[in-house]
């Protein structure tokens, strides 16, 4: 049995990884605080000073962590290399002792080192049903395509950029004419739902992240991703 699995009776403590304006950081924040989600986030690491994601978790009295991409003072300007970053967040991470580490519009790659030396297993938000549109501009590379079905995806991290095991995607169906921006919006509805989701039955032990399930040993539940059509 996984530590995951293990936390019956006590909320999974969770670490969230931000660079933007945090609105899917919210969405945990809120779901904690009603109960609805069985979880304590016990910090938040951003990469970037003026994220307001730290602002949201400050006025939730959650712990933060700025490590600014963009150094300040002498060094004004220039730009924090990986490995001082992730030096950084390894020791804070350590400290905060998490059971799980969520990338929530986190825009940074991450190394294979710190993600093996993580204190627990990290998963990632990704606008788009991977394996299709990796990396950025989702949205655009979609509609300049001829699918009908977009989406968002979460799965496991790993050293290969957005390639990690996908554990639950949410899709909608592209409408004719839409423009990037109204689709963005449309799909980030989505991830307000499906990270949530996928969260809980991570903290429920639906979802051991030592032990996924595969073809082979899903049981009686369907094989990953779990996808949910949540057209909106």
């Amino acid at each position: 049995m996984s530590a995951i699995q293990s936390l019956s009776t006590k909320p999974l403590k969770v670490a969230v990884l931000v660079s933007g304006s945090g609105s899917n950081l919210q969405v945990l924040i809120d779901a904690m605080t009603s109960g609805s989600l069985p979880i304590e986030i016990v910090g938040v690491i951003s990469n970037v000073k003026e994220a307001y994601a730290v602002t949201r978790a400050e006025q939730a009295g959650i712990a933060t962590a700025v490590f600014s991409h963009i150094t300040e003072g002498e060094n004004a300007g220039k730009r924090m290399g990986i490995k001082t970053f992730e030096r950084h967040a390894s020791a804070q991470l350590t400290e905060w002792q998490p059971d799980l580490i969520v990338l929530a519009g986190f825009m940074r790659v991450l190394s294979a080192d710190f993600i093996s030396a993580a204190p627990a297993p990290m998963i990632n938000l990704h606008p788009s049903l991977l394996p299709k549109y990796k990396g950025l501009d989702t949205h655009a590379r979609v509609l300049e395509s001829d699918d009908i079905h977009h989406g968002c995806s979460v799965h496991v991290v790993t050293a290969e950029l957005d390639a990690g095991q996908v554990l639950a995607q949410a899709l909608l169906a592209i409408k004719p004419e839409e423009t990037a921006e109204a689709l963005q919006a449309r799909v980030q509805k989505l991830e307000h739902q499906i990270l949530p989701w996928t969260i809980l039955l991570i903290a429920q032990g639906v979802l051991d992240l030592e032990n996924l399930p595969s073809h082979e040993n899903a049981n009686c539940l369907p094989a990953l991703p779990y996808q949910l059509w949540l057209d909106s």
